[in-house]
């Protein structure tokens, strides 16, 4: 799915320049020391996601531990997942937290802005199986509805994130249709991705011994004028359904 960056949307979130973010300058009168605390921890951890993972030689066994990696987490449908997040859109940056829960065949986004902006909830109906709608709640409690997530937010927000590709992307696989190149690490986990005209580099996975499970822990992923940095905090299985292996409780 293409995307197209509109330029004359109601913005109900709050964007800084690239040259505030990067500069650690956010406006807000009467509280710029603290903004500027705040955009600045945004940084560092957000810049930390920039670094490139040692390069290891890819060999024949790198493969056979891909495919081993693919048919394990293939299944995998359910998941709680926190993050941070700094979403660029031409010259302007989002910075958002991340709780995305997903069971099955239906889902919660809550994308949630800072410095009291207030969240943004994306959620899923389905029925039978068959997914029938998707709504959006802004802030101020304004539903608005649509058959896909992607283009609901664009219809309001004026920019989008792919959402039914980081149902894969986000556990380290291509998604299941739709052609893609991709690049292996040595231990036979995702370097980069390439599919529906976005590049997914993988910067950093979870230890196999945390909650986690090996699973990616850093992205970049970019689409022409839009880009993407995330930093997953953690892995969680969702309570509503039965607990899979992959993701054990955990205090």
């Amino acid at each position: 799915m293409v995307f197209t960056i509109r330029h004359d949307y109601y913005a109900p979130m709050r964007a800084i320049t690239k040259n505030q973010f990067y500069s650690c300058y956010l406006p807000c009168p009467g509280k710029s020391g603290f903004c500027r605390a705040v955009v600045f921890l945004w940084l560092m951890i957000l810049l930390g996601a920039c670094s490139s993972l040692p390069d290891t030689p890819v060999t024949e066994e790198s493969h056979l531990a891909w495919a081993s990696h693919q048919a394990r987490l293939a299944d995998v449908d359910s998941w709680e997942i926190h993050a941070r997040s700094a979403i660029f859109v031409n010259e302007e940056v989002y910075q958002v937290g991340i709780n995305w829960q997903r069971e099955r065949d239906r889902f919660v986004l809550v994308l949630e802005a800072p410095l009291g902006q207030g969240v943004f909830r994306i959620e899923s109906f389905s029925a039978n199986g068959n997914l029938v709608q998707v709504m959006l709640t802004l802030p101020d409690g304004e539903k608005y509805f649509n058959d896909s997530a992607e283009a609901l937010l664009l219809e309001v927000l004026g920019w989008s994130i792919p959402v039914n590709g980081l149902e894969w992307w986000i556990k380290g696989l291509p998604q299941e249709t739709g052609e893609h190149t991709f690049e292996l690490r040595g231990d036979g986990r995702l370097k980069s991705l390439q599919q529906n005209n976005w590049k997914i580099n993988y910067l950093e996975y979870f230890d196999w011994q945390s909650p986690g499970q090996g699973l990616p822990r850093k992205m970049y992923l970019k689409h022409q004028d839009l880009a993407l940095k995330i930093v997953i905090e953690r892995w969680h299985q969702y309570e509503s359904v039965d607990p899979p292996v992959l993701f054990p409780e955990f205090d």
